[in-house]
């Protein structure tokens, strides 16, 4: 396996095609350009909300990264109690 995956849900709630599209892809950049700091082998289910058709690139790079952040901290967490 090696690599994280990324699965996309976005629903006609969000939005027309073209706004699914759009969220859809900003979604996938943002995941590409944040592979290198992904945990390997893990897979990523993302479920688009209606507010990511309004929200900039900038703030779901944003969001992205704080959850990262938060599945970080409980690797590390997990990693501590094992070796304990």
């Amino acid at each position: 396996m090696g690599k994280s995956r990324l699965g996309l849900s976005v629903s006609k709630k969000v939005g027309s095609a073209v706004d699914r599209n759009k969220v859809r892809r900003r979604l996938r950049e943002i995941f590409r350009f944040s592979a290198t700091e992904l945990p390997d082998e893990l897979d990523f289910v993302i479920s688009a909300r209606p507010a990511a058709t309004e929200a900039s690139f900038e703030e779901l790079n944003e969001e992205f990264l704080r959850w990262l952040f938060r599945l970080n901290k409980g690797v590390v967490t997990r990693e501590v109690e094992e070796s304990s």
